[in-house]
């Protein structure tokens, strides 16, 4: 039997893919993400050895920040920390020595261009209060409901009103999302942003977590005595493993378990879908949009299309312009000509033509085309609330689930990520004990 140059080659670089080490690390965690860079720095600060290995070239996952194609941040993924009072993942900004940015409150409401009058906006704040108490009845009736089932609009206030709830705050339709997983979440005041970019901060605090980049795995086996994680650039093998990859991603099925994951995990798996949350993202050529720096703004186009838009961010010429649900999942169906399209005719409904011929640079999210996403965040399907706990049991004692979606108060959030990584930490530190 001979041996070709190149697959002499390939194995060559298949086994030096990872450096020598003294010995293997106590824990492999799956994902550089919030989750599996909390679990990594929790498990280090108790001295033990980990590795992380990452699909992609960057750590971060969906946190991530452009700080060049607009001269400010741009955060493409996650930009918010709600509920900054009691949020986990404010321990990322007080480990770091950084101060919130408390997010603005003042927000202007259009319908088809038009500002509402003042008793409008009073109404717009009852009809989002009479919903949380409808929700809430509807919760005492039945252990969950479809929130479509609940909030059925009578009118444009009402529409846009019920799309802050479903697709512009969930990213979902109303009638695909949980009452019960909607509303165990906590309040988002207040609301908190870094002046760096979240994904900025993300990634210097993870700085020093040792990672592996460009390393897919392509399959984890837990049925000898070390658990063998293999992957695109060799094998490693570990005391115990975190998996913190989005459930889109274990959804796809890009990689196998030994032994496999039992019919209630992957039952977990498939209720806790993707949802998708897009940003449009403008600069223009000079000061076109006449309103305050940072100012938020959500309408319904003459379309009847919902929207919401932060205009003038750091002071500049420019707006964010925010899509989710199915009409985010359609305007990727049709390419970034299609999204700009539409971010650029909302904005000018509002602040007039103009604008069309001073758009300086763009950049549009696609979450729901990444391959290491597959969407923004978990949403449970109604009547699969609990499927969080599910989806976060340990696998086979020494495989452990770590991810927003694992968690059953702050998913959908980078506070779930960031407890539910330390959550991890904690669990395989009690298994490395015991051994």
């Amino acid at each position: 039997m001979t041996l070709s140059r190149r697959l002499f080659l390939s194995m060559l670089m298949a086994g030096t893919a990872f450096p020598a080490r003294a010995a293997e690390p106590d824990v492999v965690i799956v994902g550089a993400g919030v989750a599996g860079l909390a679990a990594a720095r929790s498990l280090m600060a108790a001295n033990k050895s980990v590795l992380v290995v990452e699909a992609r070239e960057r750590i971060g996952g969906r946190a991530v920040t452009d700080s060049t194609t607009f001269g400010f941040p741009f955060d493409l993924g996650a930009q918010w920390i709600e509920a900054g009072r009691s949020n986990p993942a404010m321990a990322i900004l007080r480990e770091m020595n950084v101060r919130p940015v408390p997010d603005r409150l003042e927000q202007a409401i259009y319908i088809g261009g038009t500002e509402a009058p003042k008793e409008e906006y009073a109404r717009f704040e009852k009809i989002a209060i009479d919903a949380s108490r409808k929700l809430v009845e509807a919760l005492r009736k039945a252990p969950d409901v479809p929130v479509g089932r609940v909030l059925v609009a009578q009118d444009p206030l009402e529409r846009l009103a019920y799309a802050m709830v479903g697709p512009l705050e969930s990213g979902v339709e109303l009638g695909e999302l949980s009452a019960r997983d909607f509303m165990r979440q906590p309040e988002t005041e207040p609301q908190y942003s870094v002046a760096e970019g979240l994904g900025a901060l993300v990634a210097r605090w993870g700085a020093k977590v040792p990672v592996k980049l460009g390393a897919r795995v392509v399959r984890i086996d837990s049925t000898s005595a070390q658990v063998l994680v293999v992957t695109t650039n060799g094998q490693l093998s570990a005391k115990a493993v975190i998996v913190t990859v989005p459930t889109g991603v274990l959804a796809a099925g890009p990689f196998g378990f030994a032994p496999q994951l039992g019919a209630a995990r992957r039952e977990a798996i498939a209720q806790l879908p993707m949802a998708l949350y897009n940003k449009i993202a403008l600069s223009f050529g000079r000061k076109v949009i006449d309103a305050p720096a940072g100012r938020s703004v959500i309408g319904l186009t003459r379309k009847d299309q919902a929207f919401d838009a932060i205009v003038r961010p750091y002071d500049r010429d420019a707006a964010v312009v925010f899509v989710g649900g199915e009409q985010a999942r359609q305007l990727e169906e049709e390419g970034t000509g299609a999204a700009l399209g539409f971010a650029m005719s909302a904005l000018a409904e509002i602040y007039g033509n103009e604008l069309r011929g001073l758009l300086a640079r763009s950049s549009i999210t696609r979450w729901g085309k990444d391959p290491f996403a597959r969407g923004s965040w978990s949403m449970a399907t109604p009547g699969n609330a609990d499927k969080r706990l599910v989806l976060a049991q340990p696998h086979h004692d020494r495989v452990f689930f770590a991810g927003e979606a694992t968690d059953p108060v702050w998913a959908t959030r980078v506070g779930g990520a960031y407890a539910s990584g330390v959550r991890a930490a904690r669990e395989a530190l009690a298994v490395l004990g015991k051994k």
